[in-house]
């Protein structure tokens, strides 16, 4: 398998190759599409041409292209079945709290207001229907692509990684990379996301691929 790593910005997107296709792991910013579009004609891909478009989480960083790729090229759409209502309805998921610092819990809001309002004003997030849900443990080989769904909620509930038979893991905001490797500190569960780093650990897994930062070896992960 053959990835090509999408850096959009302040978030990622990956392009996987197979023996069966192109298959892209989320979509980014809605206000990135002609950089996404673009980075995928230098990769030599039409939209078109991807088999499936696999979303860790419904955030609109990850989906803000969705409802566009879906219309105008027809791209297929996986999502958890935890986070497809967010994808029908077109909302975001408000009810979480950051873990970090005094002043990074006064800044976060500060930047939403100054920063990310703006841009949600611009660009809304368009509510689409899923073409296929996910499920914990489901095997993606009957769409061409030999990897498993795992179910990672606490980020957000419907939160997934996609580990592959070559142990590569894509693990949307479940695990982050911006200055260090790191565990999401935007958080809708604790329980659920200490869970979810239990089974990670359990987990066959050579290189990280996380929705932000860049890839690493996942020896580099202390947890």
């Amino acid at each position: 398998m053959e990835i090509k790593h999408l850096a959009r910005g302040m978030v990622n997107a990956y392009l996987a190759k197979t023996g069966n296709g192109w298959f892209l792991i989320d979509t980014g910013f809605a206000m990135g599409r002609s950089k996404l579009e673009q980075a995928l004609a230098r990769e030599g891909v039409a939209p078109s041409d991807i088999k499936l478009a696999i979303i860790t989480h419904a955030d609109l960083d990850h989906i803000g292209n969705c409802a566009y790729l879906q219309k105008k090229y027809g791209l297929k759409i996986a999502v958890h079945e935890d986070d497809a209502e967010l994808c029908r309805t077109g909302t975001t998921n408000s009810n979480r709290k950051r873990k970090a610092s005094l002043l990074s819990r006064i800044l976060w809001p500060l930047m939403f207001v100054l920063i990310m309002k703006p841009i949600m004003k611009k660009f809304p997030l368009e509510a689409f229907e899923p073409d296929l849900v996910l499920s914990d443990g489901q095997n993606l080989s009957q769409y061409g692509f030999d990897a498993t769904v795992v179910h990672v909620p606490g980020h957000t509930m419907g939160s997934i990684g996609i580990l592959t038979a070559d142990g590569d893991f894509f693990s949307g905001d479940t695990i982050n990379n911006r200055k260090k490797p790191t565990v999401a500190d935007v958080v809708e569960n604790e329980a659920a996301l200490a869970e979810s780093l239990q089974k990670i650990r359990a987990m066959r897994i050579i290189n990280v691929f996380p929705g932000h930062g860049k890839p690493f070896p996942m020896a580099q992960f202390t947890f």
